[in-house]
């Protein structure tokens, strides 16, 4: 029996998905991961656990330390306790406990507590994600087509980036789950195997739009201040400050990393990003 944290999110729908195709009985947390009560409630009869749940798209440090750190220690807590077997925690590239970066630095502060814990383990190390209904592609394409007729580029549309499609990613925790032992114990970074740069990223998005927009680079000095002025006072903002973060800190890694650990590889950005030619994504600014 499987129990996936954040069962609910961008990546948790999809695995969700994914494992009941592959017939493997999982079943979703619910409640809130500082609850000891709920956690060893569910946990009973789990020997693997999935943890996707975070608070990064609300944009706020202390939910950031709250949930996504103290919730992973009452996690860790409540695994051992209930004898857990295998727990996969998703994190992402460059995470750290020295990191600038406020969701970076959290998300390393995870990994250490996980790889301190005394349960088997592996982490997944996630470049930026990318799919219907995600926090990125779609939200990119919202605001060229607000901001129109230009589209704005931070620092020239410059930052190159490894994005990997969510199915791939979920099929990384899928073989993750069905062959521990060949997992356990490693902290793994997966991303796509195009290296592309923002600009280009843009380009694409908006040519499978059908949008026509021009590119105006945005000084990286009035980044943070303008996404500040614009979105800090929505209760769930668009864009957060840890969606700025990715224009300071490269998501680079080998561009071989899913075929070298898990044997196939990743789609191209290009072939998967059709779910942008729906109508109403004028309107994906506005929803959770």
């Amino acid at each position: 029996m499987i129990l996936v944290t954040g069962a609910t999110g961008f990546i948790g729908r999809s695995l969700m998905a994914g494992l009941e195709r592959a017939g493997i009985d999982a079943r979703p947390y619910h409640g809130r991961l500082i609850t000891h009560l709920k956690l060893r409630e569910q946990l009973a009869g789990v020997d693997r656990v999935i943890h996707l749940a975070g608070m990064e798209t609300r944009g706020r440090d202390r939910l950031l330390q709250h949930v996504d750190v103290e919730g992973t220690a009452q996690l860790i807590d409540e695994c051992h306790r209930a004898q857990v077997q295998h727990l996969i925690v998703v994190s992402r590239l460059e995470a750290s406990t020295a990191a600038m970066h406020p969701l970076l630095r959290a998300k390393g502060e995870v990994e250490r507590l996980v790889q301190n814990s005394g349960i088997p383990y592996t982490i997944l190390r996630a470049a930026t994600l990318y799919g219907r209904d995600d926090r990125f592609t779609e939200i990119i394409l919202s605001l060229a087509i607000w901001s129109w007729p230009f589209v704005w580029l931070p620092g020239g549309g410059h930052m190159a980036m490894q994005p990997l499609w969510v199915e791939d990613f979920v099929r990384c925790l899928l073989m993750t789950a069905q062959q521990p032992q060949r997992y356990l114990g490693k902290t793994l970074s997966v991303a796509g195997e195009e290296r592309l740069y923002y600009r280009n990223l843009v380009r694409q998005m908006l040519l499978v739009n059908g949008r026509k927009r021009l590119a105006a680079p945005l000084p990286l000095v009035l980044l943070r201040p303008l996404s500040r002025l614009l979105f800090q006072w929505w209760y769930w903002p668009p864009i957060t400050q840890y969606f700025v973060d990715r224009f300071f800190v490269p998501e680079i890694t080998d561009t071989n990393t899913v075929q070298r650990m898990f044997g196939f590889r990743p789609a191209r950005f290009a072939h998967q990003i059709v779910y942008l030619r729906r109508a109403g994504l004028r309107w994906r600014l506005f929803r959770r």
